[in-house]
């Protein structure tokens, strides 16, 4: 259950990542983003090989990111600059941060599960403009009568009239997949990766990122997924309406524009999608600042539901001498608190005392037991109760005992 004063601190933390900082943060998004809608545009011409150059525009999307993470907790570098994300992305293992290339199979996939879907509306959409289809039928008509040729140029030579038609069939397809890749797809992998620093802090310098994002998804981050997609939803859902207020403007102005060059028409086609992804990528850095001050105020939450041999798995593995700390582990210390009494002895009685606890030497031994921690070997299977230190520097220890040794002992 929140505190009466979860919502206050809510409100302060988000504000706080609104600050002047916001401008700075938004104008370092502007190159990467002006890079990728160039690899984008160009990837029908290389024939999607220019896709790969993604990854080298990657770092600077990591260096939003990461201001975006200082201003949300006030850990890390607050003037992390591009060189700071291009050393991070390829001196230690930061790649897999944004899980781009799932995200771009699943991309792809959805645009062929939506093609096939609308594939049927394609001519219904031809003849809602009248130009574009008379041009259609006749080209119909000419491929009936087996004249490839002549409705290949039929087409080419009008095919001005066939741009809005499919420039809204290609952006009824590339919509869901567009929504999905920018505010689901890749946001749930920065969550995940975000939420893995609160649990393990410094959590990036023992494992690499996708490692530290595929833990909190499969473990910890499953506790709260769907407390966290519906605290999405509802804070962003004004995004995602005017994400698709602005893709259906986009849509709708390049119904208007004409050209009698094949080339050209392709990259109008592709045009509007893509300046959506430009703006859908600014509005979704809004969308993770949400997601962000979210997972940073219900970590509790996420103690609260962790079984205990996560805990202790959780707690192990921060207290390993091998587990290299550092900034993160400062400021935030271990997630699981330290184990009480009743976490170590959990069938224990606390009002048992030490003498009930401590096995009585057996009748039929003669030999007496000494006070030396030392002698391992008289041990049994009884499990310890406790440690005794023997303070005599003056006993002899030896395997057997005389009783006149034993008396003196006893007097000792």
């Amino acid at each position: 259950m929140k505190d009466v004063n979860y919502t206050q601190r809510l409100k302060a933390r988000k504000k706080r990542a609104l600050g002047k900082n916001l401008f700075i943060n938004l104008l370092l998004l502007l190159p990467p983003l002006l890079c990728l809608a160039i690899i984008i545009m160009t990837a029908l011409v290389t024939f999607s090989l220019s896709l790969f150059l993604i990854y080298f525009i990657l770092p600077m999307f990591y260096t939003v990111d990461r201001r975006l993470r200082y201003d949300i907790s006030g850990i890390g570098k607050r003037n992390f600059t591009y060189a700071d994300g291009y050393k991070a992305f390829f001196t230690s293992s930061k790649g897999g941060i944004f899980g781009v290339i799932m995200a771009i199979f699943s991309a792809v996939a959805l645009i062929l599960l939506f093609y096939l879907i609308f594939s049927p509306t394609i001519e219904p959409l031809i003849n809602c403009f009248p130009d574009a289809s008379v041009v259609w039928k006749e080209a119909n008509n000419l491929i009936n009568q087996e004249q490839i040729d002549e409705a290949i140029t039929l087409l080419q030579d009008n095919i001005s009239f066939l741009i809005p038609p499919l420039t809204i069939f290609c952006g009824l397809v590339g919509f869901i997949p567009s929504l999905y890749v920018i505010f689901f797809a890749i946001n749930n992998n920065l969550n995940n990766h975000y939420l893995a620093t609160i649990v393990l802090p410094d959590i990036d310098k023992n494992i690499s990122a996708s490692q530290a994002r595929n833990l909190s998804r499969t473990s910890f981050g499953a506790l709260i997924n769907l407390d966290r997609l519906k605290n999405s939803f509802l804070s962003n859902w004004p995004f995602y309406l005017i994400y698709s207020t602005i893709y259906g403007l986009l849509l709708y102005a390049f119904t208007f524009v004409k050209t009698d060059n094949v080339f050209v028409m392709e990259m109008i086609i592709f045009l509007a999608p893509t300046l959506s992804l430009f703006c859908g990528f600014f509005i979704n850095y809004f969308c993770l600042l949400n997601d962000y001050a979210y997972l940073e105020e219900n970590q509790n939450l996420v103690l609260e539901r962790m079984p205990m041999n996560m805990r202790a798995s959780i707690y192990q593995t921060y207290c390993n001498p091998h587990y290299v700390h550092g900034e993160e582990s400062a400021n935030r210390g271990c997630f699981v608190p330290a184990e009480t009494y009743r976490d170590v002895h959990p069938f224990n009685s606390p009002f048992s005392t030490f003498a009930e606890q401590t096995p009585t030497p057996s009748p039929e031994n003669d030999t007496p037991v000494t006070q030396d921690t030392t002698a391992s070997s008289e041990t049994t299977d009884e499990e310890p109760t406790g440690v005794v230190i023997d303070l005599s520097a003056e006993v002899k220890k030896t395997d057997t005992h005389k009783p006149n040794d034993q008396g003196k002992e006893e007097e000792q």
